[in-house]
């Protein structure tokens, strides 16, 4: 029995789909880490993000390319018509939409990931600023063994 022509563009559909439930559910774990304050458990998390990312770009390409050999245009509208004209349209319209509408709830959360970050960034910037400053309060001692306060000398992060 042959394969319907349609059901390859169904196929890719579904694999998208379910790459992008990993990368939500993903996003939803950085999210927690950084909400629990655990920023340095992230890099496991990046990579992970970062290969998932490009599996979905790639499955969003040959989507774009199947629809493109079926005579369709890019994008939303190229799907909308040949969700209209298949065979399936029911689940591939439940399908579509629910890849629109986790696509929306992913940029969401790397949004909040993001800001979650550059508060992360904000405190160690402030800690690591504290530290200069107790630095350059030392107390020292002169050449003559008196106590001096501040070194005087260059601080850590001129050359």
């Amino acid at each position: 029995m042959a394969t319907p022509p349609g059901s390859a563009l169904a196929d890719l559909l579904a694999q998208e789909l379910g790459l992008l439930h990993s990368f939500v559910t993903l996003l939803r774990h950085e999210q927690s880490l950084l909400v629990d304050g655990k920023p340095d458990t992230l890099g496991d998390v990046a990579a992970e993000k970062s290969g998932l990312s490009g599996q979905l770009a790639l499955r969003a390409a040959a989507r774009e390319e199947a629809l493109d050999k079926r005579g369709y245009a890019a994008g939303r509208a190229g799907m909308d018509d040949w969700i209209n004209k298949s065979a399936d349209g029911a689940t591939s319209r439940r399908r579509w939409q629910q890849l629109l509408q986790l696509a929306a709830e992913a940029r969401a959360l790397n949004e909040t990931n993001g800001k979650l970050i550059a508060v992360h960034l904000q405190h160690n910037q402030q800690a690591l600023n504290t530290l200069l400053a107790a630095v350059d309060q030392a107390t020292t001692y002169g050449p003559d063994g008196q106590q001096r306060a501040g070194a005087g000398g260059r601080s850590l992060g001129s050359a």
